[in-house]
């Protein structure tokens, strides 16, 4: 427990001031003159508080993780008696008929950048605070790479967006779109410009961007190079890979459920987390429990506090990736019959129009557009949850870990053209975890180019393994991208090919084309 202590202490208890207030952080940095403030480490800590806290907004609802819904893992139909219609966002999201006026598109920007901003604040009073102090260029730094993490995800996601590193700007600014080149070279210098200055201890940086976490960050920019901006930068990736497996400060855990449990912070294969806790912070983990599970499973972990909607599913053709004896299944997916705390089978009550039926969930669903009953659909089981928990988990949310490097670095080596068996090994060493008998793949099973969604991908088993390890972890659009661009050329259920490569971004959100006239749209 000893991670999570440590961030309680110095640094949770001080988010959890600032989710109780949304406002407290404009407060807090406009009437302490600058004189009386960062005196101390703890000062410091404070002020950059609004920058991780901010990271929440990310997992709750109609947010950024919602771009899930846009892949071939899961998906939210709307049920019978129109349920979890929602204007049909949750249809466009899936068959790729996204709209510019889609709140979902404008509160992801809107997170994103509030995360810009507060990084620009903070930024701006410490790198004008006359106080000095051992480490003030260290905190600088990890500011800057906090404000890179946030621009990674914008880059992901809208890909032209403005560039705005500053917090001095003049009144009526109103800043101008950026080619996706230019926000990818500045995400890339702003990371390697600080990174030799970010602690190299992963323990008191829980939570935290550190030397190592942030090289991961790196890894994944240039991993997504020749997919962004046309540019291969597949070496560059496998040596920074190499540089974080040869600090040996991470490993995989034993179980593959670890940096998913309700206390996540014991994983040594966790590099970089949101974190949560169920007393001392606010937000919620939305698709932990409340966006995926049928109401009557109050009663299997006794839950206080919250409330059960039911709506996101696994696609039913994503299942198709789990090989017989994969543990992974299990541990990711809740399906067939429910049951209550005490083992009794839960029913489903008849609600929102169900039949009175025991509650077991179906891997098939009706279809996506009003059919759909409460108990269709196998549901998102990855986060442990504790028995008796509120609205808001103990689980921190894992944005980062181990595995996902030795991913990487197999990757590079197919795409390198360097030994596939070498590339198998890293794959296997991932997911023997994961199986009681050896069922390990070979290089020439890794490099060859498979029938994945419909159509022929390069390397696509590979593509297949990346789903199952890393379902609903936030990188299946990247993934999908990345291979053959299988996000647009690929069917799954109730989703049919859009061949337009135009969707492989989000469009500018509406609201902030009226804002700002010197938005650019992205093609239609």
């Amino acid at each position: 427990m000893f991670k999570k202590q440590y961030i309680t202490g110095a640094f949770l208890a001080v988010i959890s001031l600032f989710s109780s207030c949304t406002n407290l952080d404009e407060e807090i940095f406009s009437s302490i003159p600058e004189k009386d403030f960062y005196k101390t480490e703890s000062e410091f800590l404070a002020a950059m508080v609004p920058i991780y806290s901010s990271m929440r907004t990310l997992t709750e609802h109609s947010n950024w993780w919602d771009l899930e819904e846009t892949t071939d893992v899961c998906v939210t139909p709307v049920k019978n008696h129109g349920l979890w219609y929602d204007g049909g966002i949750y249809i466009r999201l899936h068959q790729h008929s996204w709209m510019e006026e889609d709140a979902h598109l404008n509160n992801i920007w809107n997170a994103l950048y509030s995360g810009v901003s507060s990084a620009n604040r903070v930024l701006y009073q410490f790198e004008n605070s006359t106080i000095e102090m051992n480490g003030k260029e260290n905190y600088i730094a990890e500011l800057k790479v906090a404000r890179a993490f946030y621009y990674y995800l914008l880059l992901e996601a809208f890909g032209n967006v403005p560039i705005i590193d500053r917090f001095d700007v003049p009144d009526g600014y109103l800043p101008a779109t950026e080619p996706r080149s230019k926000v990818f070279e500045f995400v890339e210098s702003e990371l390697k410009n600080n990174i030799n200055n970010l602690s190299e201890d992963v323990l008191n940086t829980y939570g935290r961007f550190n030397k190592w976490n942030a090289k991961m960050l790196l890894a994944r920019l240039y991993l997504n190079a020749e997919a962004w901006i046309g540019t291969p930068m597949y070496n560059e990736c496998e040596n920074l890979c190499n540089e974080i497996i040869a600090t040996n400060k991470y490993r995989l855990d034993g179980d593959y459920s670890l940096p998913f449990s309700t206390n996540n912070e014991l994983s040594n294969e966790t590099m970089f987390v949101i974190p949560f806790d169920e007393t001392k912070s606010g937000g919620q983990i939305y698709m932990w429990a409340r966006k995926t599970l049928h109401y009557s499973q109050m009663q299997t972990f006794n839950l206080q506090a919250t409330w059960l909607d039911g709506g996101c599913v696994g696609v039913p053709t994503f299942f198709d990736n789990y090989i017989e004896g994969d543990k992974r299944l299990e541990k990711t997916w809740r399906m067939g019959q429910q049951y209550a705390l005490d083992g009794t089978p839960l029913w489903t009550n008849g609600w929102c129009g169900d039949p009175q039926m025991l509650l077991s969930y179906t891997k098939d669903v009706t279809n996506i557009s009003g059919d759909a009953t409460m108990y269709q659909g196998y549901r998102f089981g990855k986060y442990e949850i504790k028995i008796g928990a509120t609205g808001t988990p103990d689980n921190d949310y894992v944005i980062m870990r181990y595995a996902e490097v030795l991913m990487m670095k197999a990757e590079c080596i197919l795409r390198t053209g360097g030994s596939s068996q070498e590339a198998a090994e890293l794959v296997n060493e991932v997911r023997r975890r994961n199986f009681d008998t050896t069922n390990e793949l070979t290089g020439s099973e890794l490099e060859a180019t498979t029938i994945y969604n419909g159509v022929p991908v390069k390397y696509g088993r590979f593509l297949q393994e990346l789903g199952v390890e890393f379902a609903l972890e936030g990188l299946r659009r990247s993934q999908l991208i990345r291979f053959d661009n299988n996000f647009t050329k690929g069917t799954w259920w109730e989703h049919q090919p859009t061949n337009d490569t135009k969707r492989n971004l989000m469009l500018i959100p509406f609201d902030q084309l009226q804002r700002n006239s010197n938005l650019v749209q992205n093609p239609k």
